[in-house]
């Protein structure tokens, strides 16, 4: 009996050490497995620690990249500058997307020339002209912008017959395109296209002898390239330009006993170069000087033809802008003829403007 009961108990022993080792070896394994956690957790803070250094140095580059206070005073005093320039300030000033920019102006020419009446008569003939225009200017895209404007035109003739008229201008319409943004040794560049509408009472249809235009009567076509730069403390801008008209036909106006039957303008172009500066982040002045040249237009005259000589004309602009509040300044301009009809102008104008 003890013999049969031997076995078995050595086959419990067994079993019984056995299963202690196994025990023995599966409370060893969490020790072991709680290392991988803390490794683990110890890799994942690495990588953190090095992902955060690699956005603190993006975020540094970004900081560096973007316009600091100073460059932004910098910028908008010279948008002031070239506003200051009065009709210009459209080529050269391209406004920011989503901005509206409404100006109205107000101007006022005297021109004058000796006419010969009569073998033994020179009439001196003078011109006043007063224009009231309101303007629209929008940012459409961050390098594109888009303008109009409206006149409204007071005309007085005083000769041997004074004479007054008081209608709309010719409407012109405008886009600015940035071809070039300004940098360290590059200057900004803007390219302008327009087209000027016969809105106003055309010279080539109204009754000489009793009424006076207030528009050219032609449909023009412009195109311009325009550049500025800051060279501390001065800002130089300057652009050059290319007018073209459409002929006008169909006329039928009687001119000192002859009737004018069409008319053929020729090509223009013109240029301009100034300088401004920022007397105070309030205050701004520029001198400018703007030129241009008509080719010779052809007149149909009784079944004739007959073709002018060409024209020039010369003016140089003083010009001041006071800034009135953060959205708006008032800008006035003289400038005096020196070539050509016009013997001096004077201009007033004041742009606001606001963000949609």
């Amino acid at each position: 009996m003890s013999r049969k009961l031997i076995f078995p108990a050595l086959c419990l022993c067994f079993f019984l050490f056995w299963g202690n080792t196994a025990q023995c070896e599966e409370g060893e394994s969490p020790a072991v497995q709680r290392e991988d956690p803390v490794r683990a957790l110890q890799k994942r803070v690495q990588a953190m620690e090095e992902e955060l250094e690699f956005y603190k140095k993006e975020a540094e580059a970004r900081t560096a990249l973007m316009p600091t206070d100073k460059d932004q005073e910098q910028k908008d005093r010279t948008e002031d500058v070239l506003k200051a320039s009065e009709d210009e300030a459209a080529k050269y000033v391209l406004l920011k997307q989503r901005t509206i920019e409404m100006r109205y102006s107000l101007s006022y020419t005297h021109s004058s020339y000796d006419r010969v009446s009569s073998e033994l008569d020179i009439e001196r003939e003078t011109y006043f002209n007063f224009v009231n225009s309101l303007g629209l200017s929008y940012g459409l895209l961050p390098r594109l912008s888009i303008n109009a404007s409206i006149p409204f035109v007071f005309k007085y003739q005083k000769s041997g017959t004074s004479m007054q008229e008081s209608d709309l201008g010719d409407a012109s319409f405008g886009a600015s395109w940035q071809l070039a943004r300004e940098a360290e040794y590059q200057p900004a560049v803007l390219v302008s296209l327009g087209y000027t509408a016969p809105s106003g009472r055309s010279p080539y249809k109204v009754d000489i002898a009793k009424e006076l235009s207030t528009g050219s009567g032609l449909h023009t076509f412009n195109v311009g390239l325009n550049i500025s730069k800051v060279i501390d403390p001065v800002i130089a801008f300057g652009g050059f330009g290319l007018t073209y008209s459409l002929d006008v036909d169909g006329l039928n106006q009687l001119r000192y006993g002859t009737v004018l039957q069409e008319v053929k303008p020729g090509y223009g172009f013109s240029y301009a170069m100034g300088i401004g500066f920022a007397l105070s982040y309030n205050t701004s002045v520029t001198f400018r000087f703007s030129a241009s040249h008509a080719a010779a237009t052809e007149f149909v005259v009784n079944g004739f033809l007959y073709e002018s000589d060409e024209s020039s004309s010369a003016s140089f602009i003083i010009g001041s802008g006071w800034r009135i509040t953060p959205k708006s300044s008032l800008n006035i301009s003289l400038g005096y003829g020196l070539v050509g009809l016009e013997d001096y102008s004077l201009m007033v104008s004041i742009p606001f403007d606001f963000t949609l």
